[in-house]
């Protein structure tokens, strides 16, 4: 009895199957001095099936683990890539150990192969979206331009702020002048940013009428909005006090002007009121989480940083929030 069980433990297909769990093994932990070991063994392995099926042999599940075992080695061919490369390569073992025709010893071209298809898919898809971008660039500029107002309005609208937190203000003043001969229609925020630098230089009457231009030109029932804006600008400045009075009069307008309060909150938060400001947040959030989400995300961010702060804020010196 013994003896047949040896003689079962010894026999071809039981070799196959030893020898088949080894390579699936070894494969795992391959180092450079064993790579042509490994190689050779699969053509033996390979050798072994083809011997026993010629015999009558039932071998299909050896066969799909065998089948599996080479996908893997092609999908990653840098498992005996890469320790090969410490012997000198693939092309240098094959030409010791010839005639090695087997697909495992051409490991190195199946990553070659990869890595061009995937150079070439890369190349593929810039292509494609430099020519998505290209097509964007040709629609935007010359079948729906912007409107060079609007351009003007925020190339200065974006400098002036800045210009004016450094007491620029006669470079402030230039902007403004160059803006205001280049477009062809009023805007109101510039319009505001000259009230206020003529004001700032003394020009009264200039600072009047330009705020008396870009009043007229808000709807009535916009005036709230208007008057927010009127105090970013303000704020932007460092006139805290008009930033209040403008806030106050959004106000008037309309109770609900979500805008206004976070004004109201910068300026108490500037002031270093942490109460006052937290206060005028959450009513800003809750004014505006329908209407300007936006604005909600930004007044509920600032209102938690001040909560978790535990001390009076530090003042600020702009704020910028665009409720139109």
């Amino acid at each position: 009895m013994a003896h047949s069980v040896q003689e079962q433990r010894d026999s071809p297909p039981n070799h196959l199957r030893a020898a088949l769990d080894e390579a699936e093994r070894a494969v795992l932990r391959l180092h450079p001095e064993q790579v042509a070991d490994y190689l050779t063994a699969l053509d033996r392995l390979d050798e072994q099936f083809q011997v026993l099926e010629a015999g009558g042999l039932n071998l299909r599940g050896e066969r799909t683990r065998q089948e599996s075992l080479i996908s893997r080695l092609n999908n990653q061919p840098r498992l005996v890539t890469k320790p090969a490369a410490q012997v000198g390569g693939l092309a240098a073992l094959r030409q010791l150990h010839p005639p090695a025709s087997a697909e495992w010893w051409h490991l190195d071209e199946v990553e070659a192969r990869n890595r061009r298809n995937t150079l070439r898919r890369l190349f593929t898809g810039l292509g494609v979206l430099v020519g998505v971008l290209f097509i964007l660039y040709i629609t935007l500029t010359f079948v729906f331009p912007p409107d060079p107002n609007a351009v003007l309005s925020s190339n200065a609208t974006g400098q002036l702020p800045d210009l004016v937190a450094r007491g620029e203000w006669e470079k402030a003043d230039t902007v403004i002048a160059a803006t205001l001969a280049q477009m062809t229609v009023d805007d109101v925020e510039v319009l505001l940013w000259q009230s206020l630098v003529a004001e700032h230089f003394g020009r009264q009457a200039e600072a009047d009428a330009a705020f008396a231009q870009a009043r007229a030109l808000v709807p009535a029932d916009k005036q709230a909005a208007f008057w927010s804006s009127v105090g970013n600008v303000r704020m932007a400045a460092g006139d805290l006090a008009g930033a209040a009075q403008a806030a106050q009069e959004a106000l008037a307008s309309d109770p609900n002007e979500a805008q206004a309060y976070f004004l109201l909150a910068s300026i108490a938060e500037n002031n270093g009121d942490v109460p006052a400001a937290i206060a005028a947040f959450e009513k800003a959030f809750a004014l505006a989480a329908d209407s300007n989400p936006q604005l909600a995300v930004i007044a509920r961010v600032r209102m938690g940083m001040l909560m978790q702060s535990g001390s009076p804020a530090r003042p600020v010196t702009t704020t910028t929030t665009n409720g139109q």
